[in-house]
């Protein structure tokens, strides 16, 4: 039964989200109420294939492909106590390195959030199966045996009565229901097996409203729930581009997070080699107790920092395993991952293709052009006023008198004949009635006024979210600009630095400076370092705020990021673009 229920709304997603998004990006929710999941295991750092199969209904988005490491737990020994079987097996990454593709596929398949987020859209897609079912031919059927003692007073002193009553009734697409009853009742005396009544009765109603709850007011319950699936569809997708935006923006702080680590320790090791050359110099009489100590207190400083730069890594991987969904104690240190090298290597190589610069990133009016076509929150602000103008149509239609016409047919069988099908058309009954009422409209025309108000409120958040969308690709544009000269500076900062701190260990090692100069140039050199590889992180992410922002981020079945250079074409194919909407003309209240 679930999975059947599954079935269903797998396919109704999949096809909603062709509709809506002119792809399939499939949601699977893993698990039901009757079937829970275990926790999420450890990650297996061992390569494998992505399997291809996926649940019915769901097709595969494009874009995907490749290998990927899947989540496998560990079979616990059958020694351990019932308490830590429970908990997930922690694995090493030994063979690769948690890479940002690793994190993205992860986080879609453990996120606490999004699995959150697929159960909303679940949902969507469910209450409007309901709806659905709701709107097709809805049968009934009931027997019912009854046994009944009347003692000595009549003719049959116990008596049984069997009564067969089989249904059907179907809304109507304008208004109104059509219904169709058939009641059979057999009686028989139980003590003499004598039948005492056998009959039959068939019915046939037709209700049908004129005025008000005529026409598309009918069906709003089925237009509002269509329309939220597509809200949903959107919504969803949104959300996953979204969280690979944030996956990778802390991915990346935890890269730089790391080579600060490895900065300074690099740092260290420079200072405890000066510490020991000041500590030699000084036994041979060529140096102070002056500089012995500041070569000291450099290292100590250095020790210092180093344990500071890797308390706050700790940190910051433990947050960022939590969100992700991985588990606190699955290990995760400086070898398990990637570099800031290598993330650069890999996006030369066209591995991450999103982090490369889009074509429209240095043209703000082409930029916009694109987010106002493809950004989904927009296009669900737009088709919320013509919610909010069919709210008003139904109010106004709320205002009318009643005017419903209700007939029915009904045929039964001779009482006299004891036959449950003979029926005599002789005997038809029809009836038909036409009810005129108007009664007081004051809690309606309040209603009316409402709905107006809420139309004027759907065009002004269309038109604000317009503009912040405006803002929002103009800063990305901006940002994308501001750090590619931040970049270059930081790289023509860190040259600079690292000649005047080889010319300073050059001088010191000669005699002509002292430590203390010597610090200072190294102290450059390393914050140099770190603030090159914060700008490449920052471009990396102002890379992908800019998609985000126009709409252009796509995102496949993995969580991982794909180019589709096609959007940005200033002349798309007429089926991507929104049909125009009337936002900027608000609605005149009376």
């Amino acid at each position: 039964m679930v999975k059947a229920t599954d079935r269903d709304v797998a396919r109704l997603i999949a096809q909603r989200q062709r509709e809506a998004l002119r792809y399939s990006a499939p949601a699977p929710l893993e698990g039901t109420a009757a079937e829970p999941q275990p926790p999420p295991a450890a990650y297996d750092p061992v390569p494998s294939p992505l399997s291809t199969e996926m649940p019915a209904g769901f097709e595969v988005a494009p874009g995907g492909g490749g290998a990927a490491t899947q989540p496998t737990a560990p079979a616990p020994a059958s020694s351990a106590p019932s308490s830590a079987r429970s908990q997930p097996v922690a694995t090493r990454f030994r063979q690769r390195v948690f890479t940002l593709t690793d994190a993205l596929a992860y986080a879609q398949r453990h996120r606490r959030e999004y699995q959150t987020a697929k159960e909303d859209l679940y949902l969507a897609a469910l209450a409007l199966t309901l709806e659905r079912h709701l709107w097709t031919p809805q049968f009934a059927a009931e027997l019912r045996q009854v046994y009944g003692n009347f003692g000595e007073i009549t003719d049959f002193d116990q008596a049984t009565r069997l009564v067969a009553d089989l249904s059907v009734s179907q809304r109507l697409p304008y208004g109104g229901e059509f219904t169709a009853a058939a009641v059979s009742t057999l009686i028989r005396d139980v003590k003499r097996s004598i039948t005492a009544s056998e009959g039959s009765t068939l019915t046939l109603g037709l209700e049908i409203p004129f005025l008000r709850g005529a026409g598309h007011v009918a069906r709003e319950d089925l237009i509002e729930l269509e329309r939220a699936l597509t809200y949903a569809v959107r919504s969803f997708e949104r959300f996953r581009r979204q969280q690979l935006v944030e996956v990778a923006q802390r991915y990346f702080a935890l890269l730089a997070a790391k080579q600060r680590v490895l900065d300074v320790a690099q740092s260290l090791k420079r200072a405890q080699r000066d510490y020991e050359r000041a500590q030699a110099f000084q036994e041979q009489g060529m140096g102070t107790p002056l500089d012995t100590g500041r070569a000291e207190a450099q290292y100590l400083a250095r020790q210092n920092a180093l344990a500071s730069q890797r308390e706050a890594f700790r940190a910051a991987t433990d947050q960022f395993k939590i969100f992700i969904g991985m588990p606190i104690a699955e290990p995760l240190g400086l070898d398990d991952l990637d570099t800031i090298e290598s993330i650069e290597q890999a996006v030369a190589a066209g591995d991450y293709p999103l982090l490369l610069r889009p074509p429209a990133a240095g043209d703000v009016e082409r930029a916009t052009e694109v987010a106002v076509r493809y950004r989904l929150d927009l296009l669900n602000r737009r088709d919320q006023i013509d919610d909010a103008k069919r709210g008003v149509a139904i109010a106004k239609n709320a205002l009318l008198p009643d005017l419903d016409w209700t007939a029915s047919l009904s045929f039964d069988t001779d009482p006299e004949h004891y036959k449950l099908g003979a029926f005599e058309f002789a005997r038809a009954t029809w009836r038909s009635e036409l009810i005129l009422a108007m009664n007081d409209r004051f809690q309606e025309r309040t209603r009316y006024r409402a709905s107006l108000i809420d139309l004027r409120r759907a065009q002004r958040a269309y038109n604000e979210q317009l503009e912040r969308i405006r803002a929002q690709v103009l800063s990305a544009v901006n940002q994308i600009r501001l750090q590619d000269q931040v970049v270059e500076i930081q790289r023509r900062n860190v040259e600079v630095n690292f000649k005047q701190a080889e010319f300073a260990r050059f001088q010191f090692e000669d005699g002509l400076i002292d430590n203390q100069a010597l610090i200072d140039a190294e102290n450059l050199y390393i914050s140099a370092l770190n603030d090159l590889n914060q700008a490449k992180t920052d471009r990396w992410s102002f890379l992908l705020e800019f998609r985000l922002a126009t709409g252009t981020l796509r995102v496949d079945e993995d969580g991982r990021q794909y180019d589709e250079p096609a959007l940005y074409e200033t002349a798309p194919p007429a089926a991507e673009l929104p049909a125009p909407t009337a936002a900027s003309s608000p609605a005149r209240l009376p």
